[in-house]
């Protein structure tokens, strides 16, 4: 067989991030707001004439064995998607890792995809999201959600509803082309220029926590009122939502907001930016800025690095078979 060529969307969380974390929805439900965009993670792999494991991703592997690749994801990947042998292997993602963009989960959502393609066993949306959550909090133990993961395999903008059994109800938002053109023009991606891992972040946010806990139920609250705002056209409410999604993770953890971050959100702010959260875990990463005045919000933050965006329709997809 020929290369496989595979890719998966990044996203940006509009709503409910941390309610999606096991130790949260086992005992509460969760229910979380986002879209996918049109960046993504590209994996291609290839069986043809390989006699050994060679792996191109931050680093370069080269092994006999893949118990021996250092790349965690890949490693487990390969153990429990891939019996096929020696493998080649490369990956490249249109933003850098641990910026808030679910890159982690669009990775391992991608590398999945790309191992079954390759073996002729392709999973649905939902089978592909539950392997890389099991992959990701299971095998590899870390401290994370299931939101990027599901993000990632179905893409769109959708709500996504944790069931204490651990079940996941998906639906797409219904939204009006307005609002559509809004969230292509005039939401804006800022880097902080810190990254840091979500895993690390989120390890000492325990779920039981009182106040930890009362943040969770007020960031729930705001992902369905975040819902409700972008399925009525309600932009300037959404806008609002945001600065209370804003201070709900700061109350979750004080470090999730960083001075940098606050810095930089009152400087867009006084731009005529209507509402700035901070994506994923928070410590860094990525800002995502509502601004009807787009061009005046970037030019205040002129030299902060912006990522341009649209939206992704589709999941994880095979680009060549």
């Amino acid at each position: 067989m020929g290369a496989i060529v595979a890719r998966a969307p990044l996203r940006v969380a509009l709503g409910g991030g941390g309610t999606d974390l096991p130790s949260y929805y086992r005992e509460h439900g969760g229910f979380v707001v986002s879209t996918a965009i049109d960046r993504h993670v590209h994996i291609v792999a290839t069986t043809g004439f390989q006699r050994s494991y060679r792996l191109k991703h931050l680093e370069w592997e080269e092994v006999d064995d893949p118990t021996e690749v250092r790349h965690p994801i890949l490693r487990e990947a390969l153990a429990h998607h891939w019996g096929g042998g020696p493998i080649e292997l490369a990956s490249v993602a249109d933003a850098p890792p641990g910026t808030g963009l679910g890159s982690s989960g669009a990775y391992t959502v991608c590398a999945i995809k790309v191992l079954r393609l390759l073996a002729g066993r392709d999973l649905s949306p939902a089978e592909l999201a539950e392997e890389a959550a099991h992959l990701e909090i299971d095998l590899l133990g870390r401290s994370i959600g299931k939101q990027d993961q599901y993000a990632a395999s179905f893409g769109g903008a959708r709500a996504y509803t944790f069931l204490p059994d651990d079940s996941v109800e998906v639906r797409q938002l219904d939204l009006n082309d307005e609002v559509r053109r809004a969230l292509r023009d005039h939401f804006l991606l800022f880097f902080t220029g810190r990254e840091r891992s979500a895993s690390d972040v989120l390890a000492g946010q325990v779920a039981g926590d009182a106040r930890v806990k009362r943040a969770l139920h007020r960031l729930r609250e705001l992902a369905h009122e975040t819902s409700d705002a972008l399925e009525a056209g309600d932009l300037d409410r959404f806008g609002d939502l945001m600065d209370e999604h804003w201070e709900a993770k700061r109350r979750r953890a004080p470090g999730t907001v960083t001075h940098e971050m606050d810095g930089l959100r009152t400087r867009a702010l006084e731009a005529g930016a209507r509402g700035v959260i901070s994506l994923g875990a928070g410590g860094g990463g990525f800002l995502l800025v509502y601004s009807p005045d787009p061009e005046r919000t970037r030019a205040a933050l002129d030299g902060v690095p912006e990522l341009r965006f649209g939206l992704e329709a589709r999941g994880a997809t095979a680009l060549v078979g």
